[in-house]
């Protein structure tokens, strides 16, 4: 097993040196940095852009450029954000838990929601019940997100009233009285969050649900149909034993793999709806860094979402051998 994880990690390296590259190369040949200073700055001289591209290395072949990335990448020095102008690597380390808590919330409802519903449809086969679920699944992984968002702020934002821009509110009230958000007790600042979070939580959920229910429905359609369900049920173990004991257990593993890596997709899919939601994260951070063309910042950011990804496969992998006994890695 230690071999095989070593050996992964190994290949997953490589892997990222390659999307840092090829990732690298394009944010560099999109435009010139140099037509970003004189857009910022119209009255500097020639001079002064000289001693910035010495000074940045954009004098350089952009392959001399990466190799130089890379280094500092690896001492931890992802370089300045133009926008920002503060080191990247802290920038990112500062919104990551705004991403982090969001998505964690979005897992621990589509966990508890999506299995569930998925097994009542799979053992309810054809039921009005199943077919009202799999109008609800096929009619969620076909709505694009930045719809749904916008359909979430117009009926529960400017409908029912609830907060939709931000973390949270500049002004609270408590006990009949207003103040600053940042003067309110704990218990009312988080309230207040619990509040800016429902609906960008109801719109990722709302994707995310339908996806995992329709694979769980479909993994435990394929096990109750093999035949030790059937010899099971034909010795009179219980109808709830055969499903949560026997088949259950065999349809996890497919269903284990599309919950570890929907995990990535989540922070990777957070750039639409924390852009929606104006909710200060990783992902409104990609976009604002790709719209103001602060390559550094995207850079680190696509590095993050890229480990992010490959980490969890490999943590995917690994899960098999611990769901399934007749799998083992050497």
């Amino acid at each position: 097993m230690w071999q095989y994880v070593v050996r992964q990690m190994i290949q997953r390296f490589f892997i990222l040196l390659i999307i840092s590259f090829i990732a690298f190369i394009f944010l560099n040949t999109m435009s010139d940095p140099v037509d970003i200073i004189k857009s910022m700055d119209p009255h500097i001289t020639q001079q002064q852009i000289d001693v910035y591209k010495r000074q940045q290395g954009l004098d350089k072949p952009v392959v001399i450029r990466y190799g130089y990335w890379f280094v500092n990448a690896w001492k931890g020095d992802f370089g300045i954000s133009r926008a920002y102008k503060e080191d990247v690597f802290p920038l990112i380390m500062n919104r990551i838990p705004n991403t982090m808590y969001m998505q964690a919330i979005v897992i621990l409802i589509i966990v508890f929601v999506a299995i569930p519903l998925g097994i009542f449809s799979a053992v309810h086969q054809y039921s009005t019940w199943d077919y009202i679920l799999t109008f609800f699944t096929f009619t969620g992984v076909s709505l694009p997100m930045f719809w749904v968002g916008l359909m979430v702020i117009l009926w529960l934002g400017i409908g029912a009233g609830l907060p939709f821009t931000g973390m949270y509110s500049d002004i609270v009230t408590y006990g009949g009285q207003t103040m600053p958000y940042l003067e309110a007790p704990w218990f009312v600042k988080l309230g207040d969050r619990m509040m800016h979070l429902i609906l960008p939580v109801i719109t990722i959920s709302l994707i995310s649900l339908a996806g995992l229910m329709r694979y769980t429905r479909s993994a435990l359609l394929e096990v109750i149909r093999q035949d030790y369900v059937r010899t099971a049920r034909a010795k009179g173990v219980s109808q709830k034993k055969v499903i949560y004991h026997h088949a259950l257990r065999n349809a996890m593993i497919p269903i284990a793999t599309i919950l570890i890596q929907t995990i990535p997709t989540l922070f990777a899919g957070s750039l639409i709806v924390e852009q929606i939601f104006g909710w200060p994260g990783v992902g409104k951070m990609v976009y604002d860094a790709v719209m103001q063309k602060d390559y550094n910042l995207a850079m680190m950011n696509l590095m993050f979402l890229s480990f992010l990804t490959v980490t969890f496969t490999l943590i995917a992998d690994i899960s098999y051998a611990f769901l399934d006994p007749r799998i083992t890695y050497r």
